[in-house]
């Protein structure tokens, strides 16, 4: 496939989004929510466990693992089966997967525990590519993806401001089963939300002349496509560098400020991802590369507020929250747009799973190698270095001509 030079944000601000929209999106924010309690929940856990800021680490890196290796075969899925039933019976088996790490965790079993993490991400990578071709399977016109897929973005950001206080509110005052049973609850709801959808588009074409799904169509769609490979890069290289900064401020910050006030950093991070998907970009209607410049810009100033948090560190945690959630939004809601323009609908799920599986390579690889640095060296010295290896190759990347913007 030869895709087209980047594409301009349809006008869609006033296109209805429909029932079916509304339902998969509730039904994410409750699912999506409950991850993110989740989330903070079980590597502070492990902290209190281990003592290890690298074992804690660990406990993020581990949940990438399934996606790395299984999401080319779940891209097949999602374009050859209905993927409303697929996201159906992926929320279905992650709530008593659940339920199963909550009896981990009360048995003091790490390795139980971070098995069934590790569970648990396998289903969500089967369910990830299907959630991608559903959004645009329920929309009522293919003028409304821009805005569908902002508020997904700001899905992701209102579940990151309410789901690691939460986690961290409740693993301090009822531990951290309380927090996984809350994760538990939230897959029933989302599952409950994805079996209310009455009906779904049909793919671009029908199924007996659509093309088999086979294993690395994804890669030769990628391959085959320069816009498609700078944006790949361009996220390796994001979360590569910058992705494993969570990791490291959650373990910095509850040394500075407290476990409970720990949990305020994502959830400022969630804020500012919430306000720049959902206001910022509709307002601007920026295209991606766009998006992922400004995006991009704004990383060193988050680290560089984490490296002076010593000097005032809950008011330097919650800023840092804020330029970092704004980095990742641009960055994240950029990219999203940019693979959903580019790529045909049928093939959409080969190719996302693809994407999943390059870029949480490179966030395993940051989430253990960022904490470990940060042992020999300070949190923000690392953070400042990571940050402008990100910016620079993303903004190298971002500069080629078949990724212009169009006027």
């Amino acid at each position: 496939m030869t895709a087209p030079a980047e594409a301009p944000v349809a006008q869609s601000g006033t296109t209805r989004l429909g029932r079916d929209y509304t339902l998969l999106w509730t039904g994410q924010f409750c699912s999506m929510a409950g991850t993110m309690i989740q989330y903070i929940a079980l590597p502070l856990w492990v902290l209190s466990e281990t003592g290890s800021a690298v074992v804690s680490g660990l406990a993020f890196a581990v949940e990438t693992l399934p996606i790395i290796i299984l999401a080319p075969w779940a891209g097949l899925m999602a374009d050859r089966y209905d993927r409303r039933r697929l996201l159906l019976l992926a929320e279905s088996v992650s709530a008593v997967v659940v339920v199963a790490m909550a009896l981990s965790v009360r048995a003091h079993s790490i390795v139980g525990a971070l098995a069934c993490a590790a569970v648990i991400k396998t289903i969500n990578t089967i369910s990830v590519p299907a959630l991608q071709g559903l959004i645009r399977a329920v929309l009522p016109a293919e003028t409304a993806l821009p805005k569908a897929v902002s508020r997904f973005e700001g899905l992701t950001g209102a579940t990151i401001v309410l789901g690691p206080p939460a986690g961290a509110l409740l693993f301090s005052a009822l531990g951290p089963s309380a927090a996984l049973l809350a994760n538990a609850a939230s897959f029933v709801i989302g599952g409950a939300c994805v079996t209310a959808i009455r009906s779904q588009q049909p793919l671009a074409a029908p199924v007996a002349s659509r093309p088999r799904p086979r294993l690395g169509n994804g890669l030769a769609i990628v391959r085959g496509t320069a816009a498609l490979r700078r944006l790949l890069a361009a996220e390796a290289a994001y979360f590569l560098f910058f992705g494993g900064t969570t990791a490291v401020v959650i373990t910095h910050a509850a040394g500075l400020v407290g476990e409970a006030l720990a949990g305020w950093y994502p959830a400022c991070v969630g804020a500012a991802w919430l306000f720049v998907s959902m206001l910022i970009l509709p307002a601007r209607k920026w295209a991606p590369r766009r998006a992922l410049l400004t995006g991009a810009v704004l990383i060193p100033a988050a680290a560089a507020f984490v490296a002076a948090m010593e000097i005032s560190p809950l008011a330097l945690l919650l800023i840092a929250g804020v330029w970092a959630g704004a980095a990742n939004s641009l960055v994240a809601s950029g990219a999203s747009l940019g693979w959903q323009q580019l790529v045909e609908p049928d093939s959409i799920g080969q190719v996302v799973a693809l994407r999943r599986s390059v870029t949480n390579g490179a966030l395993a690889l940051s989430s253990v190698a960022l904490p470990y640095l940060a042992d020999w060296f300070s949190p923000g010295q690392v953070l400042l270095v990571g940050g402008v290896l990100a910016t620079t190759l993303i903004v190298v990347l971002m500069g080629g001509r078949d990724l212009a913007d169009r006027t």
